[in-house]
């Protein structure tokens, strides 16, 4: 008899990141399990996080798994998904697991990779900010943390390859949802390394009085890329000087 292989759904909305290619890669080198790598391109956030979900719901019955790799993160190594899968083994009431990431901007680790049984809900989201906010519903035990085997830490690396267009969308979403913290920490890694993508970052947590109603921060959204256009020629304008 062959060896049991755990059928993992795997979820990725992409919008040309450009950690994109080695993201696909690595979850085509994950061993010990059966993949199936939903992608979903080019659709604003609120938009492709329910296609997602409804993905998942229409095909929940199938897979033992389910866990949401963003297109900007990289699978740290070939072995991530069988670790998630050997958690839930051991503790059958673990329904979540949340696994720090190895996070460029910041220079440490934060949250998550995010891996989900079949018995958790998903609900459509209304909010465009928050996207995967109180969406997963029915948790019995969620593991996040501390609390992930070693090999979990990091599951994955995030956005190591990131565009400019990618950071200037980081540091811009983070001050939106008014996560200082994270900023903060951005802050102190341009200082310590002095490079452009950080500071690009930084430049987009300047920009949220663009976006004061929470709307059209979207990479595919047309005032987005007017923002980020404007912006960059007067980076570009004041870095020349410099």
């Amino acid at each position: 008899m062959l060896p049991f292989s755990p059928r993992v759904f795997v979820g990725t909305m992409h919008c040309n990141e450009g950690d994109f290619e080695d993201c696909k890669s690595a979850v085509q080198l994950q061993v010990g399990v059966s993949v199936y790598h939903e992608i979903i391109s080019g659709l604003p956030e609120k938009v492709a996080h329910n296609k997602l979900w409804e993905a998942w719901r229409q095909n929940k019955h199938k897979f033992d798994m389910f866990v949401k790799v963003d297109a900007d993160t990289v699978l740290s190594h070939n072995m991530v998904l069988s670790s998630f899968w050997d958690m839930m083994q051991q503790n059958p009431r673990i329904t979540g697991i949340q696994a720090p990431l190895s996070d460029y901007f910041t220079d440490g680790f934060i949250n998550g990779l995010n891996c989900f049984s079949p018995k958790v809900t998903f609900r459509d989201t209304g909010d465009s900010l928050f996207c995967d906010r109180q969406v997963d519903v029915d948790h019995d035990i969620v593991v996040k943390a501390q609390g992930v085997v070693e090999q979990l830490r990091p599951a994955g690396l995030h956005c190591f390859q990131s565009t400019e267009k990618q950071a200037f969308h980081f540091g811009l979403h983070r001050a939106l949802k008014k996560q200082d913290e994270i900023i903060d920490r951005v802050h102190s890694a341009w200082q310590k390394y002095g490079d452009r993508i950080r500071a690009i970052a930084l430049l987009g947590a300047t920009y949220t009085k663009d976006f004061n109603d929470k709307q059209h921060f979207n990479y595919n959204d047309h005032k987005f890329d007017v923002v980020f256009s404007e912006a960059m020629i007067k980076y570009n304008e004041l870095s020349s000087v410099v």
